[in-house]
């Protein structure tokens, strides 16, 4: 019988450490801004600015290698309403590897996604797509789209809120919101409960938060651009044109 190879054995590399929930001690939450920027193009104040919400409202995980964080994400409550319905989810942010450690099984796994969906007692995990290429990815992680790219008017943006589920942004989270797009240069306007975020040079609102109001006259002339938004399970029914 050939002896058995350990784990640590030549041609085979070590088995990556677990996702734990980081402590955001100095070192790692300059690490995480480094990734943020890296992963997203964020400036410094929003890089900061996003790992101070996490470190206020969710947590966030990684597999850290001698000091290194290796891997990382990060998770926070999001509750969804439909009329009087309401469901708990959990949004999965800023999901990164570190280049030296690509390419051998860091990022997140199935076993993953359903341990976070465990953890915060959550119906349904979801995340934002910047890319659909990673459609394929994230599907092999148990998501399905809910939502495609497009840019939609507001009538019609308002027509599907009635039928499915949103986000239900308390005012605690609705103001970590707007200080995250206001780090990253975002110019806000609001108008009968409407809140409208542009970025310059950009007509199409990038990210629309609605405080109640449904279709006030003035705001049917708004185009917003919704972005892919996959979920796990994927039989979420969901409308959403803020970033997750």
């Amino acid at each position: 019988m050939p002896p058995r190879r350990s784990p640590a054995s030549p041609g085979r590399p070590p088995a990556p450490p677990p996702f734990v929930e980081l402590e955001l001690t100095p070192a790692e939450r300059a690490q995480i801004e480094e990734q943020l920027a890296a992963c997203f193009g964020l400036t410094p104040a929003a890089a900061r600015s996003w790992v101070e919400t996490t470190a206020g409202r969710g947590a966030c995980y990684g597999r850290v290698v001698g000091g290194q964080v290796a891997a990382s994400f990060a998770a926070e409550t999001l509750p969804l309403a439909r009329g009087t319905e309401r469901l708990t989810a959990v949004m999965l942010q800023s999901c990164y590897v570190h280049p030296d450690f690509r390419g051998r099984g860091f990022g997140l796994e199935r076993a993953d996604v359903d341990e976070l969906r465990r953890r915060f007692a959550a119906d349904a995990v979801v995340l934002t797509l910047f890319d659909d290429g990673l459609v394929p990815y994230w599907r092999r992680r148990s998501f399905e789209v809910v939502q495609r790219a497009e840019v939609v008017t507001f009538d019609e943006y308002s027509a599907r809120a009635q039928r499915a589920f949103s986000p239900a942004l308390d005012e605690r989270a609705l103001a970590a919101k707007l200080a995250e797009v206001t780090a990253d240069g975002a110019v806000l306007s609001e108008e009968r409960g409407i809140i409208a975020v542009r970025y310059p040079g950009d007509e199409v609102v990038d990210e629309l938060i609605l405080r109640g109001a449904r279709s006030p006259g003035d705001a049917k002339d708004l185009r917003v651009r919704l972005k892919t938004v996959m979920a796990s399970p994927g039989d979420l029914e969901l409308v959403c044109a803020i970033d997750l």
